[in-house]
């Protein structure tokens, strides 16, 4: 069979009034054979080509007939790319060699890299009560329907079975708020809970101290298993203070969803106080009640809110509660009292909330039956009230009720408040003087996809001639995305945060962020004075930590030095050249980290790993253009280069601002001072400079990530 396909292939070759082809390209274009591409490198063509095609004379006697062997399939290779290959001299692969792992490496270990004595601290010996709090705040979330959360859980679960020390902190961490993030784990866990004690590893009835489910892990059910009763799992924990249900709706952007519906067990009630349960914090959901009538709702929920487990509920969350199906019943006059005593005593939402003797914290999530007076009915001597996604709530409903209820508030919370403007602010410091923290974020969102209604319902954010108020007792500020925002009342803002500096001792944070619709130039020069003039007033100016602090060899090494009068060399060694005292306090500190995440390391592992400052160490920046690139270069020109050609107008800017400022006191105790102004439109998915920018480099051939500074020394740029 060999000798006839030679001879065909010549014949072919020879016959005349045909292109001669070459012997490679015929023999290639004759195999039709498959074969591991693998293997492609391997094949030498050069050494055996010519070799194999040499016509064979032929023994005398025939060999005996063997098995063909299928020849390996080559590639046509062109020129250019067999030059690139060779010169690029890339290892060849072998036929049966052991792949590659599909799964990305594992990011390297961060280790301290200073003088040690190698000592490790005994982890074990920490008290259980320590651990756990260490491991449940290491763990959080555990509850989000994210692949973050189910991370959380299997690191816990790892954790306990490091060592016997870490098992009982672990696992209590873990039980103090189980996460349910399937229909079928629910089940799990009343398995666990029934289970006879002899048979379980420690008494997991009561480690659990807080249950929040989501409603679709009970609204559909497990396969194989069916709907889960709640019921039945409240039963078996006796130690169960924090109860609630959520629903994604009450989340932003606060949409209706297409979830089946899912009610309150009747018996759910009826074991909490069978089993003397003493709830801590409970959620009601409008739509998880099944009573239609809004005269038997007020009822059954005063019910509730009268009987024993709700006789200590500090924490009250209410959901979906609407004006069309649940309004607040109108007193009735003093004749229609007498003709029926009933109609008296009729409840409604505020007096069903009245019920709770020990509530210290109330919340309201898209509710808009607060409206007109709904307020000054609620308890008065609350803490902390959160008001998110209240259609109807303005700022003279606010004003009002913080003037009669609002002695003891302490925490404030107004999120996506439609019709909320920010006019309550000049009477705060009088209405509610031992409030703590007010948090408002001003986003909005539509209630369907595919239309915008997401404009805030007021004229003007705060009026030019209101100038806001603070409490002397404010320790957390932040006001997020105010829009609508006049620049006179926006300067009426801040200069009243400046000027209240002295007043404000307690203040720790401090978050500002505006939208102010102003031509470009003048929104620029406010942006400057104002940033600058509160970073100053307020922003905390403490001394870096002593970079000699890595280890106690470290420090031992570095106080020898200064004892001896010599300088210290760099932390990581101590034995390279000299540096001045004066510097040792300057500079910043190594420490070791634990691998926290098995992501692949790329070149924002400084912000993972590292606590050290973020211009301690150069990062490959960004492609950039020749403006841009120019413009960074004269700002990070030498301190020399600008004392030598000062600017006249800046020296005069900076004088003027040095002067107003001098009259103003400098509170300087804020850890956190973030200020932000600009003219953006808030929306739901808001787009940043990072969702424009490569995420890796380009791969052009004249430009190589991290040699921006080379460049602008150069004069020369990416484009």
């Amino acid at each position: 069979m060999t000798r006839v396909r030679f001879a065909t292939l010549l014949d072919a070759l020879m016959a005349p009034g045909t292109k001669r082809r070459s012997i490679r390209q015929a023999a290639t274009r004759k195999r039709s054979i498959y074969f591991e591409p693998d293997s492609d490198d391997d094949w030498d063509y050069e050494a055996h080509a010519e070799e194999e095609f040499q016509p064979d004379p032929g023994p005398s006697n025939p060999p005996p007939q063997k098995r063909r062997k299928s020849a390996p399939r080559t590639r046509h290779i062109t020129r250019s790319k067999s030059e690139r290959e060779r010169l690029g001299s890339k290892p060849r692969k072998v036929v049966g060699s052991k792949r590659k792992a599909n799964h990305l490496s594992e990011p390297p270990k961060k280790a301290f890299s200073g003088p040690s004595d190698g000592k490790i601290p005994d982890w074990t010996s920490l008290p259980v009560e320590i651990l756990r709090d260490i491991f449940v705040y290491a763990s959080q979330p555990l509850h989000e329907q994210t692949q973050a959360s189910a991370a959380n859980v299997t690191w816990l679960m790892k954790t306990a079975r490091i060592c016997r020390a870490f098992a009982v902190p672990a696992l209590e961490a873990y039980y103090l708020s189980p996460a349910i993030l399937m229909q079928v784990e629910p089940f799990y866990l009343l398995d666990l809970m029934r289970k006879p004690r002899e048979k379980r590893w420690m008494d997991y009835n009561v480690k659990v101290k807080e249950l929040r489910v989501d409603v679709q892990r009970l609204a559909y059910a497990a396969p194989n298993r069916g709907l889960f009763d709640l019921s039945t799992l409240v039963a078996e924990l006796p130690q169960l203070q924090h109860l609630e249900v959520l629903h994604p709706a009450d989340e932003p952007p606060f949409r209706p969803m297409k979830i089946a519906n899912w009610h309150y067990p009747p018996a759910l009630f009826e074991v909490m106080e069978h089993k003397a349960h003493r709830v801590k914090s409970f959620r009601w959901n409008r739509d998880m009640i099944r009573i239609a009538s809004p005269e038997d709702l007020y009822t059954f929920m005063a019910q509730i809110h009268s009987s024993k487990p709700f006789e200590y509920l500090q924490d009250l969350t209410v959901c979906g509660f609407d004006y069309h199906d649940s309004a607040e019943p109108t007193p009735p006059s003093t004749e229609e009292e007498a003709m029926n005593p009933s109609a008296a005593t009729a409840p409604g939402l505020a007096t069903s909330i009245s019920l709770l003797p020990n509530l210290k914290s109330l919340t309201f999530i898209t509710c808009d039956i607060i409206m007109d007076t709904f307020l000054t009915r609620i308890p008065p001597n609350l803490e902390s009230l959160t008001l998110t996604n209240c259609l109807e709530l303005t700022s003279e409903m606010l004003r009002s009720y913080l003037a009669e209820n609002g002695t003891h508030l302490r925490q404030l919370v107004l999120n996506h408040n439609t019709s909320l403007n920010l006019e309550f602010l000049p009477t705060l410091k009088q209405n509610a003087p031992r409030l703590e923290t007010l948090k408002m974020d001003l986003r909005y969102f539509s209630e369907r996809v595919n239309s915008y209604d997401a404009d805030p319902l007021y004229d003007q954010l705060l009026s030019t001639t209101s100038v806001p108020t603070w409490p002397r007792s404010l320790r957390y500020l932040e006001l997020e995305h105010m829009q609508k925002f006049p620049a006179e009342a926006a300067e009426n803002l801040f200069s009243s945060l400046v000027e209240s500096a002295q007043e404000l001792p307690d203040l720790r944070h401090l978050v500002l962020a505006a939208h102010i619709n102003i031509p470009w130039r003048d929104r620029a020069g406010f942006r400057d004075r104002w940033i600058g003039r509160l970073l100053r007033v307020y922003q905390r100016r403490d001394e870096p930590p002593n970079r000699y602090l890595g280890s106690f060899r470290q420090y031992r090494l570095y106080k020898k030095a200064k004892a001896a009068g010599r300088g210290t060399s760099p932390p990581d060694a101590l034995d390279g050249s000299d540096l001045d005292e004066d510097k040792l306090d300057g500079g910043r500190r190594k420490m070791a980290h634990i691998q926290v995440s098995p992501a692949k390391p790329h070149d924002g592992d400084t912000d993972v790993y590292s606590d050290s400052s973020p211009d301690s160490k150069p990062r490959p920046q960004h492609r950039r253009s020749a403006r841009v690139a120019s413009a960074a270069s004269q700002r990070s020109a030498t301190p020399a280069d600008q004392t030598t050609s000062p600017d006249p107008g800046t020296e005069e800017e900076d004088e003027r601002e040095a002067e107003e400022d001098s009259g103003f006191h400098v509170q300087g105790l804020c850890n956190v001072v973030d200020v932000r102004i600009d003219n953006q439109r808030p929306r739901e998915n808001q787009f940043t400079e990072g969702d424009f920018l490569d995420a890796e480099a380009s791969g052009d051939e004249d430009w190589h990530e991290g040699a921006d500074m080379e460049w602008e020394d150069e004069g020369r740029h990416a484009w």
